[in-house]
């Protein structure tokens, strides 16, 4: 592991001082020290992945994806009843909303001219035990494609399986309070533009300079060969050894790439993450490569592999968990 992860900071993370000083903390922990008032101490993260609620995540992607969600496509019935189901299991497992409600609405004017998006995002908060004001947004898109054709998309593994990944990871967050505040934002519109991921920065619910992070995912349900990438760290080289030092415990294959090169390959701009990422707004996005049912109708629930999806979803609970005490460890 190199220890050079400073000198390969970003031009993006010099412009936020909070992640200069973070990156700093990273670079010292990859070299297996910490420098705190003139001593040298050893920092060591968690050393197990956080438990889920398997049958209550494999019931929620279940529900989610059933076709009485209709595809759950943007500016429909179906997608305001998905939002609204959402809402009320962040209320029933106690997650407070951010201000008076969990749903947010938003208007976002149409690249091409056309009448205005409306849409509505459903966010959930769980206060940090120590770095109140300091913010960790994990997010997931609800929406899908709809109906096409008179066939339903039910968007199972895209993205379901990320929408009710985020649902199990408030509840763990709930009962297990992280340092940091945590947002559970599922952003609605993101099959037609990154709408409500744009919403969201463009007007974020809190001071936008205390988000330190987005965790994002979307298709983490099924691979054919135990594989879930993370993507991010060639932009934010501060979250290679927070990603590193999971891979003794991760639950599945956990490889890193697809964020850099350009063309389809890359995946930084082709989730809501890129719209964290356009603000300066570090990143890390959790997702499968392409397979035969992407964006087809045959996206259901039959065809995840749950077995994979818990141990995906644990393993992105480990990072969340890990990134959590990082950041809270820095000098």
């Amino acid at each position: 592991m190199s220890c050079a992860i400073g000198n390969a900071l970003s031009p993006t993370l010099r412009m936020r001082p909070l992640l200069i000083a973070f990156t700093a903390f990273l670079t010292a922990l990859a070299c297996n020290h910490v420098v705190e008032t003139g001593s040298v101490a050893r920092i060591a993260p968690p050393s197990s992945l956080p438990t889920l609620d398997s049958a209550r995540l494999l019931a929620n992607i279940a529900r989610l994806a059933h076709d009485s969600m209709a595809g759950r496509a943007a500016m429909t019935p179906e997608n305001a009843k998905a939002r609204s189901w959402l809402a009320a299991e962040l209320q029933r497992l106690g997650v407070a909303p951010i201000g008076s409600d969990f749903v947010h609405p938003f208007v976002m004017p149409r690249r091409d001219g056309a009448d205005s998006i409306r849409g509505a995002n459903v966010l959930g908060l769980v206060r940090g035990a120590r770095f109140r004001e300091r913010f960790i947004v994990v997010s997931a898109h609800f929406d899908h494609v709809g109906v096409r054709g008179g066939e339903i998309f039910n968007g199972a593994d895209d993205n379901a399986s990320g929408t009710a990944a985020v649902l199990e990871l408030a509840a763990h967050f709930k009962a297990h309070p992280p340092a940091h505040s945590i947002i559970f934002a599922f952003l609605d519109g993101e099959e037609i533009g990154l709408v409500g991921a744009r919403a969201f920065v463009n007007a974020p619910p809190v001071a936008r300079d205390s988000i330190v992070a987005n965790v994002n995912l979307d298709m983490v349900s099924r691979n054919d060969t135990g594989e879930l990438f993370a993507a991010g760290a060639y932009h934010y080289p501060a979250m290679r050894p927070v990603l590193e030092s999971l891979l003794p415990y991760s639950a599945v294959t956990l490889r890193f790439g697809h964020d850099s090169g350009g063309g389809r390959n890359d995946w930084t701009g082709q989730s809501d993450h890129a719209a964290f990422h356009a603000v300066k707004i570090p990143f890390v996005y959790f997702g499968v490569e392409d397979h035969a049912d992407y964006h087809r109708p045959t996206d259901d629930v039959e065809r995840i592999h749950p077995g994979f999806y818990v141990r995906a979803v644990r393993t992105v609970g480990g990072f969340v968990e890990r990134l959590d005490h990082a950041l809270a460890s820095r000098p």
